[in-house]
């Protein structure tokens, strides 16, 4: 019992143990993982400056902003993308990597080195603004029905070299480094319209640019199927509601026949021999019976035969035959439509 107990008791201690270590290499890992990256980021933010320091911002620049992806809490590599960009002349985008800069020493703990940062990158945004060059895309759509500046529901995209800008920002200001720019404008049923502008330091430019819309038209005698199915339908219900009134009028009129009847003919139900005064109304009655029972069907039937043609045209796609016809002939207790072509 003695030895037992001695064995489960080394065998628990073990167990936890091997707990305890797993669960210090855990947490040792991520604290290796983030040393690994710094170190990394270091490493490329010491090459980029050594770049920087021979005037090679342009090959600085790739350097500084995989150091930055790699360890994003080093704000150094950011400011000095910021600093090369306006040093290569591409005030656009040092403007905006200011702005990135100001934006994320906010997000980041306080630290003492970047004491300042924030009046200098607003400082910096402020004295580049007057040298980003601007250009706006205004877009002028003509079609069939009209002529008017490209709006959301115009479907008109932008490309500025050949970058989808989608259809948002027509008319917008865009702001771009000095530098030649291909523009394109596109939208459907037009010939996309290309032009070449030049941006200088602190230009701002208005460029105009037309699309001519030519949505395909029908070909000749190619009639819309949808919308004869859908007009029959409208003639089919318009048919049957007034069948369907007419069987309500010859109801009451043959109630009031009755009404006649039993006051010439009281015991006309029981089979009793009525005098001639009741000839009448037993006719009217008849009569309007008959009506009511040739009418009623008929305008159900065709009202129901109407909204199925109605449902079945606005789902139609296929053309129809130039010259079709339909023609509906109501007979006693049933309607007969018949195509002509």
């Amino acid at each position: 019992m003695l030895l037992w107990s001695r064995v489960h008791f080394s065998c628990r201690f073990r167990r936890r143990s091997f707990s305890v270590l797993v669960a210090l290499a855990g947490l040792a890992v991520t604290p290796i993982a983030r040393a690994d990256s710094e170190s990394d980021a270091k490493d490329l933010f010491a090459r980029a400056r050594d770049l920087r320091a021979k005037n090679d911002c342009a090959g600085a620049v790739p350097l500084f902003r995989t150091a930055y992806k790699i360890y994003p809490n080093g704000l150094g590599s950011l400011r000095n993308i910021a600093e090369c960009e306006e040093q290569l002349g591409h005030y656009a985008s040092a403007k905006r990597v200011w702005l990135d800069v100001k934006r994320a020493l906010i997000t980041i703990a306080q630290d003492p080195k970047y004491d300042g940062w924030d009046e200098d990158a607003q400082a910096a945004s402020t004295r580049l603004q007057p040298k980003v060059a601007t250009v706006f895309v205004d877009v002028v759509v003509s079609s069939p029905t009209g002529e008017g500046p490209a709006n959301d529901s115009s479907g008109v995209e932008v490309f500025v070299n050949g970058e989808n800008l989608g259809t948002s920002l027509v008319g917008t200001p865009l702001e771009r480094d000095p530098g030649n720019y291909r523009l394109r404008v596109q939208a459907h049923y037009a010939q996309p319209v290309e032009q070449e502008v030049a941006l200088l330091a602190g230009d701002a430019k208005h460029i105009t640019l037309r699309l001519v819309q030519t949505p395909p038209e029908k070909a000749a005698g190619e009639v819309d199927a949808g919308n004869g199915k859908r007009t029959a339908g409208w003639v089919l219900v318009g048919v049957g509601g007034a069948a369907v009134i007419g069987a309500a009028i010859t109801a009451a009129l043959r109630g009031s026949a009755l009404s006649d009847l039993e006051k010439a003919c009281p015991s006309y139900a029981t089979g009793a021999t009525c005098p001639e005064s009741a000839r009448d109304p037993s006719d009217r009655g008849h009569l309007m019976s008959t009506l009511t029972n040739v009418l009623l069907p008929v305008g159900l039937v065709s009202a129901a035969a109407g909204v199925g043609l109605v449902i079945w045209g606005s789902n139609s796609k296929e053309p129809a035959h130039v010259g079709s016809s339909l023609t509906v002939r109501p007979t006693l207790g049933r309607v007969d439509a018949t195509w002509r072509f």
